[in-house]
C-alpha cells in the first residue's frame, strides 16, 4: 500500500495510523472543518496548505496559482459544511524573505477571497534560515466560517446518490510522488506543467446547494485519494458504492495509472475534486448550479 509514494518520502500507512490515534479524541477529528457552538451560531475552522506543490510553483513564479491553491484547500474544506466563510489568515515560512514575491502571493490571495466574500485578516511571515534549507518555502491557510447552529441537514440514507464534480487535474496533492516521477524522467515537461494547473474552488457553487437544502453531505477530495476522503462523511453503517468508469477522462490520470497502478486511488483525486451526497431527485438542480464542474452521478449509498 502506497509503496511508490513511500519511496518519494510520504508514508500513507503512518498517516493512517496517526488518524486512528487522533480518533480517540472524538469523531470531530474525521471532519474537514471543526466546529464549536457559540450561542445560536456554530463557528467552524479549518487549516491546510498546498504541500510540496509550492516548490515548483514558487520556483516558476506562479504566484497566482499558489494563492488559488491555498484558498481552494481551505474554502473547499469549509464547503463540506453549511458554513459561510467570513475570515482567512495565512502563515508563510521561508529560508530567505523575498518581499516582492511574498507580497504578490498575498495580494493574489486577497483578490480570490474577495470573490468568495471572505476577508483576509492578515497572517504571519517567518524567515527561518536555521530551520529551513536554502530556497525553502511553505505556506498554510486558516479559514473561519459561521453557520446557523439550529440547522441540521437530512441524514445520509441508503439509495442516496454520490455526485462527483470534476477536478482541474491533480490539484495540490501527491506532489512528492509527482516530483519524484518528473525527476526520474517518467513525466515529460508538458505533463509536469499539466500537474501545476490551479485547483478548482467549489465553495461558491456548493454554498448555493446548502442554502437551497439540496445536499446532505459533501467531501473535499484531497490527500489520501477519492475513497478515503469520501468515507469521512459517511455514518458507520453506510458506504459509497462507486463506478469509476463514469469519471470524465483526463490524460494526466491515465498516465499516472500506467506509472503507479492502483496506487493512484490512494494518492490522487483521479478526476473528482469534490463529492456531494443527495437525494437523486435533486440531481438536475444540482447539475445546473454546478454546471461548470460537469457534475455526474459517481455512485450510490449502500449498507455496509
Amino acid at each position: 500500500m502506497g509503496e511508490l509514494y513511500k519511496k518519494s518520502g510520504v508514508n500513507i500507512a503512518e498517516a493512517n495510523c496517526l488518524s486512528k490515534k487522533l480518533g480517540l479524541l472524538g469523531t470531530d477529528f474525521r471532519n474537514f472543518a471543526g466546529e464549536i457552538s457559540y450561542g445560536d451560531l456554530k463557528i467552524l475552522n479549518c487549516c491546510d496548505g498546498i504541500g510540496t506543490k509550492i516548490i515548483p510553483l514558487y520556483d516558476r513564479k506562479l504566484f497566482k496559482t499558489i494563492a488559488i491553491d491555498l484558498a481552494a484547500a481551505n474554502l473547499n474544506d469549509l464547503a463540506t459544511k453549511n458554513a459561510r466563510a467570513v475570515a482567512f489568515s495565512d502563515y508563510i515560512a521561508v529560508n530567505k524573505l523575498d518581499s516582492a514575491s511574498i507580497a504578490q502571493i498575498i495580494f493574489e490571495l486577497k483578490n480570490i477571497l474577495d470573490v468568495c466574500d471572505c476577508k483576509l485578516l492578515g497572517g504571519e511571515t517567518s524567515e527561518m534560515p536555521a530551520l529551513l534549507k536554502d530556497g525553502a518555502i511553505d505556506i498554510c491557510g486558516f479559514a473561519i466560517g459561521v453557520a446557523d447552529g439550529k440547522y441540521l441537514p437530512a441524514e445520509i440514507g441508503e439509495g442516496d446518490v454520490v455526485i462527483g464534480l470534476k477536478s482541474n487535474g491533480i490539484h495540490a496533492n501527491g506532489f512528492s510522488l509527482i516530483r519524484s516521477l518528473y525527476s526520474a524522467g517518467k513525466l515529460s515537461e508538458n505533463e509536469f506543467c499539466e500537474c501545476l494547473k490551479p485547483s478548482f474552488i467549489y465553495y461558491n457553487s456548493v454554498r448555493k446547494l446548502w442554502e437551497n437544502n439540496l445536499i446532505k453531505a459533501a467531501a473535499n477530495i484531497t490527500g489520501g485519494g477519492l475513497l478515503t476522503n469520501l468515507e469521512r462523511v459517511f455514518p458507520l453503517n453506510l458506504k459509497p458504492q462507486l463506478n469509476f468508469s463514469v469519471i470524465p477522462e483526463q490524460y494526466i490520470f491515465e498516465k499516472l495509472f500506467k506509472l503507479c497502478g492502483d496506487e493512484v486511488y490512494e494518492v490522487f483525486n483521479c478526476g473528482v475534486g469534490f463529492c456531494l451526497i443527495a437525494n437523486q431527485e435533486n440531481y438536475n438542480v444540482i447539475s445546473d448550479i454546478c454546471e461548470k464542474f460537469e457534475p455526474f452521478i459517481l455512485g450510490k449509498v449502500v449498507k455496509k
